[in-house]
């Protein structure tokens, strides 16, 4: 058993590392070289991502797809090494024709395709382990954010020393080829690997385990409260409004040399994000989750807002402590939901469909930032998204207000 969680961790570390990888350049390197290197049509790029986020939704379907028919060993294990070869090679399509607008438009929807079909499938397993053994679900979400702090390290280490000249072309194209080929001896070593792991015989004796939690029964005031936390995250998720013009923002107002530091940077921004994990983890023992969200959704708020005021070493701390509070946002919510999500049948179904409040907020707020900029500062932006997280947590509040108002209908009931 122990050498089998071993291969589990392993498993994780090997598929996280490839995501990370293609995620550093989605995130970090392409918006810059589509906004300042190839200086596109803003308007024409905010459409072509507005259609292309929409694929992010398909998490869900695939949830209740593979929880109803992935009941075999072999269809799962097909499944997660299709879409693992997939991902690698749309960033190839990427490579290739990155100069067409539409066909970054078809990298993004393969890419987000074949991403999702993996998180599916490491979700389902995530949560099996979770059922037999919860001290596994710190490691685990330890295992992926040290898979993501080493792809984006790696990458960034690639761009400070690959790409010298960061206005020529060419220096980008062997950029994004270098890139690719680093991902490919860790994509085979998986497939290898992953013939080791068992992807659905370990949950096979307690398929329909119901976890008995109070938090989470049935009733309707319980169902409300999901329904407004899940709306409460969507606009807590509106600095994804400044996601992809954020590079070009740090390249032009702290010039190249800012650029480099910041993206070099990702490893300390990682490493706070592992200490909001473990400092989440910690209040989520002591005190109620709702309340640590409230707390921290408007200490974000606050942060973010002084981001619009500062220079660039003031930049750098800030953005760190960002990292820590908003990965500690993102657990408290994960941890919120878990509990809920194993109840019951469609594990993987209830817990993706609560997982697309990002989904959501990137199809709203990431095209709204890129065709925003034509007209708006980035710090403008940032106050808008101040304002939404202010309001999520005036969700939140009514959470715990409908609570106490349930409880104490409860007790009076009862006298």
């Amino acid at each position: 058993m122990v050498f089998s969680r071993i291969r589990i961790y392993f498993g994780f570390f090997l598929i996280y590392s490839i995501i990370g990888i293609f995620d550093a350049f989605l995130v970090i390197y392409i918006p810059l070289f589509y906004l300042n290197i190839l200086n596109v049509n803003r308007s024409e790029l905010a459409f072509i991502q507005a259609l292309t986020y929409t694929t992010l939704f398909a998490s869900p379907l695939l949830g209740f797809l593979y929880d109803k028919y992935v009941n075999k060993e072999i269809q799962g294990k097909i499944l997660l090494n299709a879409s693992s070869i997939i991902l690698c090679g749309s960033f190839l399509i990427f490579i290739l024709l990155k100069e067409f607008l539409i066909m970054y438009g078809v990298f993004v929807v393969i890419y987000f395709f074949s991403k999702t079909l993996i998180k599916t499938g490491m979700s389902s397993l995530f949560l099996t382990v979770v059922k037999e053994s919860k001290s596994t679900k710190l490691t685990i979400i330890l295992l992926v954010n040290t898979a993501t702090i080493v792809s984006y390290f790696g990458i960034s280490l690639l761009f400070n020393f690959n790409l010298l000249n960061i206005t020529s072309q060419n220096y980008w194209n062997i950029f994004f080829t270098i890139g690719w080929i680093s991902s490919l001896p860790i994509i085979i070593v998986f497939l290898i690997f992953n013939n080791k792991i068992d992807l659905l015989n370990l949950g096979k004796n307690n398929k329909n385990t119901i976890i008995s939690n109070s938090k989470f029964d049935t009733r309707n005031y319980e169902t409300l409260i999901i329904i407004i936390m899940y709306f409460s995250y969507v606009l807590a998720a509106s600095d994804l409004i400044i996601s992809f013009p954020l590079s070009s923002w740090i390249y032009e107002k702290f010039n190249e040399t800012g650029f480099r530091i910041y993206s070099s940077m990702y490893i300390i921004f990682n490493l706070c994000s592992i200490l909001g994990l473990y400092f989440s983890n910690l209040l989520c023992k002591k005190f109620n989750e709702k309340k640590i969200m409230f707390v921290l959704i408007n200490l974000y708020m606050v942060v973010l807002f002084l981001i619009t005021i500062s220079n660039f070493p003031i930049f750098i701390i800030l953005n760190s402590c960002l990292s820590f509070i908003g990965y500690a946002i993102t657990v408290a919510y994960s941890s919120f939901i878990t509990d809920f999500s194993n109840k019951g049948k469609y594990n993987n179904f209830k817990y993706q469909f609560l997982q697309t409040y990002h989904s959501l907020a990137a199809i709203i707020f990431v095209p709204i930032g890129t065709l925003s900029t034509n007209f708006l500062r980035v710090e403008t932006l940032m106050s808008i998204s101040c304002i939404l997280n202010g309001i999520s947590g005036l969700f939140i509040l009514s959470t715990n207000l409908l609570e106490k108002k349930f409880s104490s209908k409860k007790y009076f009931e009862r006298v």
